[in-house]
């Protein structure tokens, strides 16, 4: 988290005849730091359909949401979302950034189509603008003075970059993730025991009882 100090100035050098003066005595304000505070994800850290303790490599809903940052590049971002789409089977992509990662999120809009094996007709975009309240931190340097805040606005943008219909192939085909992210393999196993062997005895005739009767 970014901090800065703000400090008012205490004294104001005169100008022209007023030189003679002296500078304008003005009371001092306390110092304080800002505290740049997180601001609210657009999306959920992790879905409500997914439990929030398990690892994440079992985390598999969810994955087309991305918050872009500047700390990532866009080399990794681009691979992120080739990803996504090409082997998690989701056909839309729902992108958020904040104040100066907009430029970033906007040169990956424009690079990713052209790495995907779709054509131009194929791919949409939807773009929405906004704002956003995030809340700073003063930190006073007077320990004895109290802890304040304060809200500035932020701008924002949202992109959905749907292909095709939009439909995911791993939502429509249902899922196919085993608990530890692997898909799941049905085996087939054929009884190699000789004929009769491991059948049931058939009840005797005349006695009038089968063998589950006995238990």
């Amino acid at each position: 988290m970014a901090t800065d100090t703000a400090q008012d100035p205490v004294q104001v050098t005169r100008k022209g005849k007023e030189k003679a003066l002296g500078p304008i005595r003005t009371p001092k304000t306390p110092s304080h730091r800002v505290k740049k505070l997180v601001p609210p994800r657009p999306f959920p850290t992790v879905p409500a359909s997914v439990s929030a303790t398990g690892p994440r490599s079992a985390h598999h809903e969810g994955k087309n949401y991305i918050t872009i940052t500047r700390k990532t590049k866009l080399g990794p971002y681009l691979r992120r979302c080739k990803d996504i789409i090409l082997k998690d089977g989701y056909k839309s992509l729902h992108l958020s950034a904040l104040g100066a990662a907009i430029p970033h999120l906007c040169t990956l809009v424009a690079s990713l189509p052209e790495i995907l094996p779709f054509s131009a007709d194929e791919i949409r975009t939807e773009i929405l603008t906004g704002t956003v309240d995030v809340q700073d931190e003063l930190l006073p340097d007077d320990e004895d003075e109290e802890i304040t805040y304060r809200t500035r606005a932020k701008s924002s943008l949202s992109v959905v970059i749907i292909i095709g219909d939009g439909v995911d192939e791993s939502i429509a085909g249902g899922s196919k993730w085993g608990p530890r992210g692997k898909r799941r393999k049905r085996h087939t196993i054929v009884s190699s025991m000789p004929e009769g062997v491991g059948d049931e005895p058939a009840a005797q005739e005349g006695d009038g009882q089968s063998d589950s009767d006995e238990y």
